[in-house]
């Protein structure tokens, strides 16, 4: 198997900057999700990996040979684009006999040809050109080409966009049945925190064209190191508190917040934003067994509440903040009236804590 290294990997267009000075080991065999927002710099980071655009300076390194000026047919590389990559006027079929050509023997084009359209389940689209095809059924196809390549390296431009629920969650058990089968690395793009978290063996989270931070998906949503980190997993997003660091002690901004027990930082002064995950709240019992305990007691007032499968998200008032709370629901679950003041506790070990000024995560400790 194949680890791919992009070194400092420089890239701009007329005199907007795309990747800057991007540095990224993907191991032999992971998979890997490059998750951000639009416009990060995700889709040129891919199309470098497979050749199809040049680093104004950098390189791109696999198994330790440089291949920044190879040509794409020269690298191991398959790539599903997000627009499907299927010539219009070919079946699935011809499609997928043709990408084979001239990469292995005529005799072994049949055999990896069933094997792809047997793991990606297309058998019935073959004789179809892809106008007469659901998005679901050219993403899967697309997919199938790309199995049968049985490439060192394999990368997905946004796989699962623009898909029913139930056709995505399908093609990511199907795309990880591929991973796992068929031995190769596999780098997929996306800006869906939690598609990146169901596939992904390391998340490497993209923020203006630079890796901010690059973990297991338990440890990058636990503890995001930056701002844009802590807003690209979860959902709902995380909830923002504004506080000041005074002495190094964390001061909250509306009346409304109340700490309980001080929380310190290492930095003396400064702005800072307190984010909470919408599941981190406490009421009712489980926040008077808490009280007493460092932590930030609030008081709220319910704005709407909505049922949401196992959950109940509540939208509430907190000043003149927007919260939204997430509780699972069950028999003894409280759920909250529309005006209903609803008294809430955060537990210390459950607030993040970041500089405005830097956006990096600050190390917070508690004292009672």
């Amino acid at each position: 198997m194949t680890f791919v290294h992009l070194r400092r990997l420089n890239k701009s267009f007329r005199d907007q900057t795309v990747l800057d000075d991007l540095d990224l080991m993907v191991e032999s065999g992971s998979y890997l999700v490059l998750l951000g927002p639009s416009g990060c710099g995700k889709t040129t980071t891919l199309r470098m990996i497979a050749g199809l655009e040049t680093p104004d300076s950098g390189q791109v390194v696999m198994n330790e040979a440089d291949v920044t000026k190879l040509p794409p047919r020269k690298r191991d590389v398959s790539m599903v684009f997000q627009n499907d990559g299927l010539y219009p006027h070919l079946n699935i079929g011809q499609t997928i006999r043709l990408a084979l050509r001239g990469r292995c023997r005529s005799s072994e084009i049949e055999t990896r040809c069933s094997h792809a359209v047997s793991m990606t389940g297309i058998g019935e689209l073959l004789d179809k050109l892809p106008a007469q095809m659901s998005g679901g059924e050219l993403r899967r196809a697309a997919i199938a080409v790309a199995v049968a390549k049985r490439t060192a390296v394999r990368l997905l431009d946004e796989p699962m966009s623009a898909l029913d629920v139930a056709v995505r969650e399908q093609l990511q058990r199907d795309v990880l049945q591929w991973h796992h089968e068929v031995p190769g690395t596999t780098i997929h793009v996306t800006h869906d925190g939690l598609e990146a978290m169901r596939v992904a063996d390391q998340i490497a989270v993209m923020h203006a064209g630079r890796i901010i931070q690059i973990g297991d998906p338990a440890t990058v949503f636990d503890r995001p190191q930056a701002i844009a980190v802590a807003k690209a997993l979860g959902t709902p997003t995380m909830n923002w508190l504004a506080g000041e660091l005074v002495d190094g002690c964390i001061r909250m901004e509306c009346p409304e917040v109340e700490l309980s027990g001080s929380l310190r930082s290492d930095t003396r002064s400064g702005s800072v934003m307190v984010g909470v995950r919408p599941n981190a709240f406490l009421l009712g019992d489980a926040r008077k067994q808490r009280l007493g305990r460092p932590g930030i007691d609030l008081s709220s007032k319910v704005q709407a509440c909505r049922v949401v499968q196992e959950t109940v998200e509540v939208s509430v008032w907190v000043g003149s903040t927007a919260l939204t709370i997430v509780l699972d629901r069950g028999v003894s679950c409280h759920i909250p009236r529309v005006g209903e003041i609803l008294p809430l506790l955060i537990p210390a070990d459950q607030i993040h804590v970041f500089s405005c000024l830097t956006q990096q995560r600050l190390n917070v400790g508690d004292v009672a």
